[in-house]
């Protein structure tokens, strides 16, 4: 009889009901990315090398995401005023975008790396002011982009 009360006893400490007790959800660190854009003019023809800085979101994420990074300008503008009045933001842009006059190459993470990545661009010979826009897009179906000025002269 005391052997059949030890089993007992052991198997009702190893057997956990269904959904008693659900693990946690994994969580993984959440990284965007930030394009470092000149802030003096650049030349014609320069080749610049521009770091996109992984700025990590304050609330760590249940879900990888893939994620494509690019650069793009457009123009020239023979202000910034112009440039400002001409210039929209497409709402779902694509690397590269359609009519840009010079493109980086499409670079691709996931969004838990945080790593810092670098790419080049090529500045058109014509003077004058461009659309910068940084884009980044991810697997899940968002996308971010975000235009600055860059004045070659």
């Amino acid at each position: 009889m005391t052997r059949l009360l030890l089993c007992v006893a052991l198997l009702g400490v190893s057997c956990v009901p269904l959904g008693a007790s659900p693990s946690p959800s994994q969580r993984y660190p959440n990284y965007q990315y930030v394009l470092q854009v000149p802030t003096k003019p650049v030349s014609p023809s320069q080749r610049l090398i521009l770091t996109w800085e992984p700025q990590l979101a304050t609330e760590p994420s249940s879900s990888l995401s893939e994620m494509q990074l690019c650069v793009a300008l457009f123009g020239p503008w023979e202000s910034v005023e112009a440039l400002k009045r001409a210039a929209q933001l497409d709402s779902r842009p694509s690397c590269p975008p359609a009519g840009a006059v010079a493109t980086s190459a499409t670079l691709r993470t996931t969004t838990n790396s945080g790593a810092r990545m670098a790419t080049d661009l090529l500045v058109p010979s014509a003077p004058g002011f461009y659309n910068l826009l940084q884009i980044s897009i991810f697997s899940a179906g968002n996308t971010t982009s975000a235009g600055s000025v860059l004045e070659v002269r």
